[in-house]
Order: structure tokens, then sequence, then C-alpha cells
């Protein structure tokens, strides 16, 4: 029986959190490690920020070796965005995943492009030329026409 191999080169993004119990001081020799399991597979580094100290949506817990839970409001957040063959990504996820440093991490496929927007703009609110005198008091936008909006901007290639 023929087996084929089908190892097609993708560009993948990592997010990772360190543990915020780690000293400042030791988190950028923590980020290395999780970049040297990604090179030492073969793959090629696009781009990464340092991992930078942030609070947490919500207080992750997890367990310890002794059976007890750890809690953490806030993590050291990082992210690098390399090059692999798709055969060796799963390799990656589960060598990062085992680092004891490392609370959660997220693996996702994305494009080489830059898609980074920096922090979010605040939301301006746009009047499309209705006259000065009229008062025309904000209406929420309905659900149909949130996912029309959505469709018009989202088309498959």
């Amino acid at each position: 029986m023929n087996e084929i191999h089908d190892d097609r080169i993708s560009i993948y993004e990592i997010g990772y959190l360190i543990a915020a119990s780690i000293p400042e001081e030791h988190v950028p020799a923590e980020a290395e490690k999780v970049k040297k399991v990604i090179t030492d597979a073969g793959a090629t580094v696009i781009t990464e920020e340092a991992p930078h100290r942030q609070d947490l949506a919500y207080t992750m817990r997890r367990k310890t070796l002794a059976g007890a839970y750890d809690s953490y409001d806030e993590a050291y957040f990082g992210w690098i965005k390399f090059e692999l063959g798709s055969g060796s990504i799963e390799a990656v996820k589960k060598a990062i995943e085992i680092i004891p440093s490392i609370l959660r991490m997220l693996l996702i496929v994305t494009v080489r492009e830059s898609t980074y927007l920096g922090k979010r703009a605040p939301a301006v609110a746009v009047r499309l030329s209705a006259p000065a005198d009229e008062k025309k008091e904000a209406v929420p936008a309905t659900i149909e026409e949130m996912d029309k909006s959505i469709d018009e901007m989202v088309k498959e290639v």
C-alpha cells in the first residue's frame, strides 16, 4: 500500500500565556523555549512579539503535580508567526503544551501578511447626510442586518 503524505507548507501563528509566577527576568528564557521548539521542527519564523504582562479576562486555574490548583489573574502574553510543513505541526503543538511555564496556547493557520491592527480604535458614530434640524435617535442594528453586512464583507474566493 502506497501512503501519500501531504506536507504542504503553511503559515501558523501561536499565541501563548506564560504563568505570571515566573520571575520577570526569566520570561525571555521561557519564550525562547517556545521559539526553540518551533525552529527545531524546521520552521522559519516570520515575526514575533516578546511576552508582556497582561491582565487576564478571567481567572485561570491549573492543576499542580501535588494535586492542588494554582490560580492566575495575569500572565505574560507573546506570539510567534512562522512557516512550517503541515506534517510537523502536531508535534510542535504537543511539545509547547508540555512546557511547564505555559498556561495556555492557541495555534491557528493564518496568512503571511501582517494582520495586526494595533489597539482597538474607539467606535465612532457616523451620521449620514441628515438635515441638521432633524433629530434622529440611533437605532441598534437587527441580527438580520448584521448578518447581511457580514456576508457582504466575507466573500469566498
